[in-house]
């Protein structure tokens, strides 16, 4: 069953994890991501300042107050320099357009809640699947060496018979074109794997060496439940860029509804306070009565050379713009759903059937060695055999890789990922095995 979880991270998580000591863990570097990436830090920054429109639009309907003071210093010398003080306080008591862009504002800060949310998700495939490029370079580097050592040893062997006469010329040069382009892919994999290393360190800036393997014991499941459907249900309400959208299409729909109530009269309620001091020519300071009146002011456009009902058109133009977004976003969340839950059961049913594949190859190989060692057959057919027996090793490790990652991104699609399947991975990171540079 699919549980609902908490759509919003926090930055600081303190979940278990597990701790390698001569290796850095997933966690770890997850951990160390969350303060580092920059992907994540400028994410944080445009939430926090996107957040500021709720106040900017809370602030318009709030009183207002300001202070002023005026000094005027006539050219008439026989006239006294005049001072003036006022407090002005300000309170909107019917102001419509303000209203709805409040509302607006209210509605803009719950999608940058969830576009930041979508951000940290993705920090997570982000992390994942690097960590996982470097697991799988490595597996190719590893079965890559060790075809390369195995190709060597038969073509020491076969110069070796060759210089005896027991197999022709023929037989070396094509064992040596096989040994050639072994060591070229061997040669390929090791950069690849320096290159996985170095994508880790753009995530946090720092230098990886060594890292915890994933343990043989690993299982691939299907996904639960096994319903295409059901999973695209719950993406409709739980997928976080598809809640950002929604929150968007409301404000707009405020935003639209604020244009067309410009039109409306305007009530303000304003209390001002004044005060004169007169400098006589003694220098003694005439201080005249204190003034205070309390007023309401009432205001309503008559004509704006047609520019409010200019806004108005726009506004409810970008409103329809955006609700057509949200459509076509909603609507793409439905396939992707639908597509990425494929992809996770074939990528079940490929591990399970790239497992079975390195049993029959390495059946053939015996088989291969068997008749070879009996001249039925050749040496190139031996060596056709050992490297699809190293095919079948990569090819089974990239499976299970796909399938955690197609996991997780299904999860994210479906709004249910959350730092706890990282640590739960990272639980599956066998301490026996080390990937190193």
């Amino acid at each position: 069953m699919i549980f609902a979880r908490n759509i919003f991270f926090t930055v600081t998580c303190s979940v278990f994890f597990s701790t390698v000591a001569w290796s850095d863990s997933l966690s770890d570097i997850y951990r160390s991501a969350l303060n580092n990436d920059p992907i994540l830090q400028a994410a944080s920054a445009t939430y926090s300042a996107n957040r500021e429109t709720l106040q900017q639009g809370r602030a318009v309907l709030m009183p207002q107050l300001s202070a002023s003071a005026t000094t005027n210093k006539p050219s008439d010398s026989t006239n006294p320099d005049k001072t003036t003080y006022a407090l002005n306080l300000k309170q909107a008591l019917f102001n419509m357009p303000a209203w709805f862009q409040f509302q607006s504002a209210k509605q803009l800060d719950k999608s940058a809640q969830a576009d930041f949310a979508a951000h940290q998700q993705d920090l997570i495939i982000r992390v994942t699947q690097a960590y996982l490029n470097v697991l799988r370079a490595h597996s190719e580097d590893k079965t890559r060496k060790a075809e390369e050592l195995a190709i060597q040893r038969q073509l020491e062997q076969t110069k070796e018979r060759f210089e005896v006469g027991l197999v022709p010329i023929t037989d070396v040069h094509e064992i040596q074109a096989i040994f050639d382009e072994a060591r070229v892919n061997s040669l390929e994999s090791a950069g690849t794997l320096d290159i996985a290393f170095e994508q880790l360190q753009v995530l946090t800036g720092q230098r990886y060496n060594k890292l915890a393997g994933l343990s043989s014991e690993f299982v691939a499941i299907n996904p639960e439940p096994l319903d295409a459907s059901a999973w695209a249900e719950f993406s409709l309400t739980n997928n976080l860029k598809l809640k950002s959208s929604d929150y968007a299409k409301q404000a707009s729909s405020a935003t639209a509804q604020a244009a067309k109530y410009q039109y409306l009269p305007q009530l303000n309620l304003s209390v001002d306070y004044r005060k004169n001091d007169f400098d006589t020519l003694a220098n003694e300071t005439n201080t005249m009565p204190e003034q205070t009146s309390i007023n309401l002011n009432f205001t309503m456009p008559i004509y704006t050379g047609g520019l409010v009902s200019s806004q108005h058109r726009q506004a409810k133009y970008q409103a329809i713009a955006v609700t057509e977004n949200h459509k076509a976003t909603e609507r793409s969340i439905v396939q992707s759903t639908r597509s990425t839950y494929q992809l996770v059961v074939t990528n079940t049913a490929r591990v399970k059937a790239r497992k079975q594949a390195i049993t029959s190859a390495d059946s053939a190989l015996k088989a291969t060695q068997a008749g070879y060692e009996v001249g039925t057959r050749n040496i190139v057919d031996l060596l056709m055999a050992q490297r699809t027996l190293y095919r079948a090793k990569r090819n089974y490790a990239s499976a299970r890789y796909d399938y955690i990652l197609s996991m997780m991104q299904l999860k994210a699609i479906a709004g249910q990922l959350s730092p706890e399947d990282l640590y739960k991975l990272d639980s599956w990171l066998s301490d026996n095995i080390i990937i190193s540079r």
